[in-house]
Protein backbone atom coordinates (compact mmCIF):
# COMPACT_ATOMS: atom_id res chain seq x y z
CA UNK A 1 0.00 0.00 0.00
CA UNK A 2 1.40 3.34 -0.74
CA UNK A 3 2.21 5.50 1.91
CA UNK A 4 0.35 8.81 3.23
CA UNK A 5 1.75 11.76 1.36
CA UNK A 6 0.42 15.40 1.77
CA UNK A 7 3.27 17.29 0.37
CA UNK A 8 2.00 20.82 -0.99
CA UNK A 9 -1.35 19.96 -0.27
CA UNK A 10 -3.22 22.87 1.55
CA UNK A 11 -5.91 22.06 3.91
CA UNK A 12 -8.35 24.17 6.01
CA UNK A 13 -8.91 22.34 9.64
CA UNK A 14 -11.53 23.71 11.95
CA UNK A 15 -11.94 23.19 15.69
CA UNK A 16 -7.72 23.05 15.60
CA UNK A 17 -7.44 24.58 18.92
CA UNK A 18 -7.88 20.81 20.53
CA UNK A 19 -8.94 17.61 19.90
CA UNK A 20 -9.46 15.63 16.74
CA UNK A 21 -8.50 19.11 15.03
CA UNK A 22 -5.16 20.20 16.77
CA UNK A 23 -3.86 16.32 16.06
CA UNK A 24 -4.98 16.21 12.91
CA UNK A 25 -3.54 19.23 12.01
CA UNK A 26 -0.12 18.53 14.07
CA UNK A 27 -0.42 14.82 11.93
CA UNK A 28 -0.85 16.89 8.27
CA UNK A 29 1.79 18.86 9.41
CA UNK A 30 4.18 15.45 9.81
CA UNK A 31 2.77 14.35 6.34
CA UNK A 32 3.96 17.83 4.28
CA UNK A 33 0.76 19.75 3.92
CA UNK A 34 0.08 23.64 4.01
CA UNK A 35 -2.02 24.35 6.56
CA UNK A 36 -4.87 26.61 7.25
CA UNK A 37 -5.61 26.05 11.09
CA UNK A 38 -9.28 27.40 12.31
CA UNK A 39 -10.29 27.84 15.99
CA UNK A 40 -12.22 29.89 18.28
CA UNK A 41 -9.35 29.74 21.43
CA UNK A 42 -6.35 31.97 20.23
CA UNK A 43 -3.90 30.41 22.90
CA UNK A 44 -4.58 26.78 22.46
CA UNK A 45 -4.99 27.52 18.53
CA UNK A 46 -1.10 29.12 18.79
CA UNK A 47 -0.02 26.07 20.85
CA UNK A 48 -1.16 23.87 18.05
CA UNK A 49 0.48 26.06 15.44
CA UNK A 50 3.69 25.59 17.16
CA UNK A 51 3.36 22.22 17.68
CA UNK A 52 3.17 22.24 13.52
CA UNK A 53 5.94 24.50 13.28
CA UNK A 54 8.02 21.80 15.15
CA UNK A 55 7.19 19.67 13.23
CA UNK A 56 8.43 20.53 9.82
CA UNK A 57 9.64 24.14 10.19
CA UNK A 58 6.83 26.00 8.61
CA UNK A 59 4.42 28.50 10.21
CA UNK A 60 0.99 27.29 9.06
CA UNK A 61 -2.15 30.09 8.58
CA UNK A 62 -3.69 30.66 11.71
CA UNK A 63 -7.05 32.17 11.78
CA UNK A 64 -8.61 32.74 15.43
CA UNK A 65 -12.41 33.55 14.92
CA UNK A 66 -15.41 31.99 15.54
CA UNK A 67 -17.05 30.09 12.33
CA UNK A 68 -21.14 30.92 13.70
CA UNK A 69 -20.21 34.74 13.64
CA UNK A 70 -21.63 36.49 10.03
CA UNK A 71 -19.12 36.20 7.20
CA UNK A 72 -16.37 33.94 9.43
CA UNK A 73 -16.68 31.26 6.86
CA UNK A 74 -16.09 32.98 4.13
CA UNK A 75 -13.01 34.80 5.93
CA UNK A 76 -11.42 31.63 6.51
CA UNK A 77 -11.88 30.37 2.44
CA UNK A 78 -10.39 33.97 1.15
CA UNK A 79 -7.75 34.20 2.90
CA UNK A 80 -6.54 30.65 2.61
CA UNK A 81 -6.73 31.13 -0.78
CA UNK A 82 -5.05 34.37 -0.78
CA UNK A 83 -2.17 32.90 1.36
CA UNK A 84 -1.89 29.60 -0.75
CA UNK A 85 -3.72 30.28 -4.14
CA UNK A 86 -5.73 26.78 -3.86
CA UNK A 87 -7.57 24.76 -1.48
CA UNK A 88 -6.91 20.34 -1.81
CA UNK A 89 -8.40 19.31 1.76
CA UNK A 90 -11.38 20.39 3.96
CA UNK A 91 -11.15 18.73 7.27
CA UNK A 92 -14.51 20.01 8.97
CA UNK A 93 -13.62 18.98 12.76
CA UNK A 94 -15.03 21.57 14.74
CA UNK A 95 -17.96 20.85 16.69
CA UNK A 96 -20.01 20.97 19.79
CA UNK A 97 -21.44 18.95 22.73
CA UNK A 98 -24.54 20.05 24.92
CA UNK A 99 -27.16 18.13 26.75
CA UNK A 100 -30.27 18.29 25.26
CA UNK A 101 -33.81 16.41 25.88
CA UNK A 102 -37.24 16.55 23.49
CA UNK A 103 -39.03 17.66 26.88
CA UNK A 104 -36.90 20.69 26.93
CA UNK A 105 -38.94 24.31 26.75
CA UNK A 106 -36.72 25.97 24.21
CA UNK A 107 -35.09 25.34 20.92
CA UNK A 108 -31.95 27.20 21.39
CA UNK A 109 -29.65 24.39 22.46
CA UNK A 110 -30.50 22.00 19.76
CA UNK A 111 -30.45 25.19 16.89
CA UNK A 112 -27.19 25.38 18.24
CA UNK A 113 -25.75 21.79 17.68
CA UNK A 114 -27.42 22.26 14.46
CA UNK A 115 -25.57 25.56 13.36
CA UNK A 116 -22.22 24.13 14.41
CA UNK A 117 -22.04 20.93 13.93
CA UNK A 118 -23.89 20.75 10.63
CA UNK A 119 -24.89 24.06 9.10
CA UNK A 120 -21.29 25.30 9.43
CA UNK A 121 -19.52 22.68 8.01
CA UNK A 122 -22.12 22.20 4.64
CA UNK A 123 -21.76 25.94 4.49
CA UNK A 124 -17.89 25.59 4.25
CA UNK A 125 -18.23 22.23 1.89
CA UNK A 126 -20.29 24.89 -0.45
CA UNK A 127 -17.58 27.66 -0.39
CA UNK A 128 -14.54 25.48 -1.03
CA UNK A 129 -16.40 23.04 -3.72
CA UNK A 130 -15.07 25.21 -6.57
CA UNK A 131 -11.29 25.27 -5.64
CA UNK A 132 -11.78 21.17 -4.42
CA UNK A 133 -12.83 20.92 -8.00
CA UNK A 134 -10.03 22.54 -9.56
CA UNK A 135 -7.44 20.84 -7.29
CA UNK A 136 -9.34 16.79 -6.90
CA UNK A 137 -9.45 17.53 -3.80
CA UNK A 138 -11.86 16.29 -0.58
CA UNK A 139 -13.88 16.87 2.34
CA UNK A 140 -13.32 14.84 5.56
CA UNK A 141 -16.25 15.52 8.31
CA UNK A 142 -16.13 14.28 12.16
CA UNK A 143 -18.86 12.54 12.76
CA UNK A 144 -20.03 10.42 16.30
CA UNK A 145 -20.41 6.91 16.83
CA UNK A 146 -22.80 8.41 19.23
CA UNK A 147 -25.20 8.70 16.25
CA UNK A 148 -25.23 4.35 16.63
CA UNK A 149 -27.20 4.43 19.69
CA UNK A 150 -29.04 5.64 22.68
CA UNK A 151 -26.95 7.97 25.23
CA UNK A 152 -28.88 9.97 27.64
CA UNK A 153 -29.24 13.49 26.98
CA UNK A 154 -27.56 13.87 23.70
CA UNK A 155 -30.89 13.80 21.85
CA UNK A 156 -29.54 17.18 19.90
CA UNK A 157 -25.73 16.29 19.02
CA UNK A 158 -26.48 12.77 17.91
CA UNK A 159 -29.03 14.19 15.88
CA UNK A 160 -26.70 16.59 14.47
CA UNK A 161 -23.98 14.00 13.69
CA UNK A 162 -26.36 12.19 12.17
CA UNK A 163 -27.25 14.81 9.42
CA UNK A 164 -23.43 15.30 9.31
CA UNK A 165 -22.95 12.17 8.38
CA UNK A 166 -26.15 11.86 5.80
CA UNK A 167 -24.33 14.54 4.17
CA UNK A 168 -21.24 13.11 3.74
CA UNK A 169 -23.06 9.76 2.14
CA UNK A 170 -25.60 12.03 0.06
CA UNK A 171 -22.93 14.62 -0.95
CA UNK A 172 -20.75 11.80 -2.84
CA UNK A 173 -23.13 11.33 -5.19
CA UNK A 174 -23.19 15.21 -6.27
CA UNK A 175 -19.51 14.85 -6.35
CA UNK A 176 -17.74 12.17 -7.66
CA UNK A 177 -18.80 13.06 -11.31
CA UNK A 178 -16.33 16.30 -10.34
CA UNK A 179 -13.63 14.03 -9.28
CA UNK A 180 -13.88 15.51 -5.60
CA UNK A 181 -14.48 12.89 -2.54
CA UNK A 182 -16.30 13.39 0.35
CA UNK A 183 -16.36 11.37 3.72
CA UNK A 184 -17.24 11.16 7.50
CA UNK A 185 -14.95 9.51 10.28
CA UNK A 186 -17.36 9.12 13.38
CA UNK A 187 -15.50 8.48 16.59
CA UNK A 188 -16.11 6.93 19.96
CA UNK A 189 -15.75 8.32 23.11
CA UNK A 190 -12.40 10.33 23.33
CA UNK A 191 -10.60 12.48 25.79
CA UNK A 192 -11.00 15.89 24.10
CA UNK A 193 -11.75 18.91 24.99
CA UNK A 194 -15.41 18.72 23.92
CA UNK A 195 -16.48 16.10 27.26
CA UNK A 196 -14.68 18.27 29.33
CA UNK A 197 -16.54 21.98 28.57
CA UNK A 198 -19.92 19.27 28.64
CA UNK A 199 -18.36 18.46 32.38
CA UNK A 200 -17.33 22.12 32.89
CA UNK A 201 -21.03 23.04 32.04
CA UNK A 202 -23.02 20.67 34.18
CA UNK A 203 -20.34 19.54 37.37
CA UNK A 204 -23.10 18.20 39.58
CA UNK A 205 -23.51 15.43 36.26
CA UNK A 206 -19.44 15.24 36.76
CA UNK A 207 -19.63 11.24 37.29
CA UNK A 208 -22.61 10.81 35.72
CA UNK A 209 -21.05 11.70 32.67
CA UNK A 210 -18.16 10.05 33.19
CA UNK A 211 -19.60 6.59 34.02
CA UNK A 212 -21.93 7.11 30.95
CA UNK A 213 -18.84 7.08 28.23
CA UNK A 214 -16.67 4.72 30.14
CA UNK A 215 -19.46 2.25 30.22
CA UNK A 216 -19.79 2.84 26.46
CA UNK A 217 -16.66 1.27 25.76
CA UNK A 218 -15.12 -2.56 26.18
CA UNK A 219 -12.60 -1.70 28.28
CA UNK A 220 -13.44 1.25 30.08
CA UNK A 221 -10.51 3.62 27.55
CA UNK A 222 -11.30 6.80 25.61
CA UNK A 223 -10.23 6.94 22.48
CA UNK A 224 -7.14 8.48 21.68
CA UNK A 225 -7.07 11.58 19.48
CA UNK A 226 -4.31 10.46 17.37
CA UNK A 227 -5.65 7.40 16.58
CA UNK A 228 -8.83 9.59 14.65
CA UNK A 229 -6.06 11.80 13.25
CA UNK A 230 -4.19 8.89 11.50
CA UNK A 231 -7.24 7.67 9.54
CA UNK A 232 -8.15 11.55 8.65
CA UNK A 233 -4.54 11.77 7.22
CA UNK A 234 -5.26 8.42 5.34
CA UNK A 235 -8.99 9.11 3.93
CA UNK A 236 -7.67 13.06 3.03
CA UNK A 237 -4.47 11.29 0.97
CA UNK A 238 -4.17 9.98 -2.03
CA UNK A 239 -4.19 6.08 -1.23
CA UNK A 240 -7.96 4.85 -1.48
CA UNK A 241 -8.84 7.23 -4.54
CA UNK A 242 -12.12 5.40 -4.79
CA UNK A 243 -13.25 5.90 -0.65
CA UNK A 244 -16.11 8.08 -1.27
CA UNK A 245 -19.36 8.44 0.59
CA UNK A 246 -18.37 6.79 3.61
CA UNK A 247 -18.90 6.51 7.20
CA UNK A 248 -16.02 4.90 8.76
CA UNK A 249 -16.57 4.17 12.50
CA UNK A 250 -13.79 4.33 14.93
CA UNK A 251 -14.87 3.69 18.22
CA UNK A 252 -13.69 -0.45 19.18
CA UNK A 253 -16.91 -1.38 18.86
CA UNK A 254 -18.21 1.01 21.32
CA UNK A 255 -21.65 1.56 19.39
CA UNK A 256 -22.51 -2.30 19.79
CA UNK A 257 -21.38 -2.18 23.71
Amino acid sequence: MDSIDLTGKVAIITGASSGFGAETAIAFARFGARLSLIGRDEVRLLETVNKCTAVNNIVPLFIPLDLAHTGACEAVVNKTVETYGRIDILVNSAGKMALSFLSDNSMENVDELMNINFRIPYYLSQLVLPYLVKTKGNIVNIGSSMSKRSTPGMLGYTVSKAALQMFSRQAAFELAPKGVRINCISPGPSNTNLLAKLIVHHPELRDQINSNFQESTFDGKMLDPKEVALLICLTASDVFPSLNGSDMLLDGAACTA
